[in-house]
């Protein structure tokens, strides 16, 4: 590794970085039609990056040699105007341990599957469901011409169940995922739990009411305040999006109460945590960001080259989904603090709105107005939580709806999800406090 570092020096780079993946995933699905068994064996391969003459040159290959730095040096071009951060030289490896470490075969896997879908299916509505394990196994190494040499371990389990159900001309869906590096999901997660999500959800999608579309008050639960964090208010603090956007306007200005404060972090010991990230893929430690502090907008997440543009502290917030494809700036965890109110209190306080408890899909605009999809919820009417809803969605503008939260609750859990941007999907965590708060609800007007 380091004598092709060396190479690209000797042509004249100002720099060079080289990333090593090895992964190796496996992916069972179980379904009323039969089970797919898919693994991919290992994937292999390198990423070389030179900083050339103020441009960036790159190469990806399986098996790389001398030649492909003469052509990462080669595909260099650009307007010459690329600066980035330069970091001290640094050794490191980490490996994120498993609290045991998972030793279950394929048949057994499938078994436990089986268990679950079967249980799903004695409810005689339900006319599909998927129960999907999947497992990845990363390994990565970073080195770069600083003499930086960082190596990094992990496994991701999850399960994920999505199931349809139909009664007369009412089609329900309901979807739960639970994904830890922490070891096997159903050793990690009560099984119990997750089945009657799913049954919960389903029997809520076919049942419930729906709301009167305008503005209301809602109490939204950590896994819609995750979602919201991340899509509404996470993605317009990524720098590249940022420079141009609404938030880069605003930095150091209040646009939130105090008690509202939003963070990116590459560690917080939950569970469902999955968005880890001790370094990041161009061997930057990773810290946490201040998005939103005390009401404010203070911090992007940056990489290398955007660290140096803003003349920000690097955030190790570069990552890539492996080693064919481009660093981009990503989110890791991102979350809202916890408060101070607890969430029975919370609701109390609210004569006639809703409980919003899980998101299903949505969207965001550059412009900061969002839109998404909600597959639990319930009607609060004088402090009670009643019956639950169906085809709910909310919607507004994120600096908006952040500048109307009311409260922010002590209770504080964190969900795991798959990012994408850039045609690349990378692990995250979502989460945060409940959070009371004015918006629109979607339903009939």
């Amino acid at each position: 590794m380091h004598e092709l570092l060396l190479k690209a020096e000797k042509l004249g780079s100002m720099f060079a970085d080289l990333r090593y993946y090895e992964v190796k995933e496996i992916s069972i699905s179980d379904t009323e039609q039969g089970v797919y068994i898919s693994t991919n064996g290992s994937d292999i391969g390198y990423s070389l990056r030179v900083l050339y003459d103020g441009n960036w040159g790159y190469v990806s290959t399986s098996n790389l040699n001398d030649s492909d730095v003469k052509k990462a040096v080669d595909s260099a071009y650009g307007n010459g105007k690329v600066n980035i951060t330069y970091l001290p030289s640094k050794k490191d490896e980490v490996k994120i341990k498993q609290q045991k470490e998972v030793n279950k075969s394929i048949e057994e896997i499938v078994k436990d599957l089986d268990r679950i879908k079967n249980r799903i299916l004695q409810n005689t509505s339900v006319k599909s469901v998927n129960v999907r394990y999947f497992l990845s196994s990363i390994h990565k190494e970073y080195y770069s011409t600083e003499e930086r040499e960082i190596l990094q371990d992990y496994i991701i389990n999850g399960i994920a169940i999505s199931a349809v159900s139909k009664e007369g001309d009412i089609v329900a869906s309901a979807y739960h995922g639970a994904s830890t590096f922490k070891g096997y999901p159903l050793e990690i997660f009560d099984e119990n739990e997750m089945i009657e999500i799913i049954e919960k959800r389903l029997k809520n999608q076919l049942k419930g009411k729906i709301p009167k579309g305008g503005e209301s008050e809602v109490v939204l639960a950590p896994d819609v305040v995750g979602v919201f964090s991340h899509e509404a208010v996470g993605h317009l603090a990524e720098a590249d999006l940022a420079i141009n956007g609404i938030l880069n306007r605003l930095r150091g200005k209040k646009i939130a109460p105090d008690f509202v404060s939003i963070y990116d972090s590459p560690f917080i010991d939950y569970n469902r945590a999955i968005g880890v990230t001790p370094y990041d893929d161009e061997g930057v430690e990773g810290r946490d960001v201040k998005i939103i502090d005390k009401g404010a907008v203070s911090e992007f997440l940056v990489d290398r080259y955007y660290s140096t543009y803003l003349g920000e502290k690097p955030t190790g917030n570069a990552r890539a989904e492996d080693f064919r494809s481009p660093i981009l700036v990503r989110m890791r965890n991102t979350y809202m603090l916890s408060g101070d109110y607890n969430v029975e209190e919370m609701i109390k306080e609210v004569k006639d709105g809703y409980l919003l408890v899980s998101p299903l899909g949505g969207q965001t605009s550059p412009d900061g107005t969002f839109q998404f999809g909600i597959q639990e919820g319930y009607i609060i009417h004088n402090g009670e939580i009643g019956e639950p809803l169906r085809n709910v969605g909310i919607s507004g503008y994120t600096i908006e709806t952040l500048s109307k939260i009311e409260a922010v609750s002590k209770e504080f859990d964190v969900w795991p999800g798959f990012c994408g941007k850039g045609g690349q999907s990378v692990p995250v965590g979502t989460g945060g406090a409940y959070i009371r708060v004015k918006m629109k609800v979607g339903g009939n007007v």
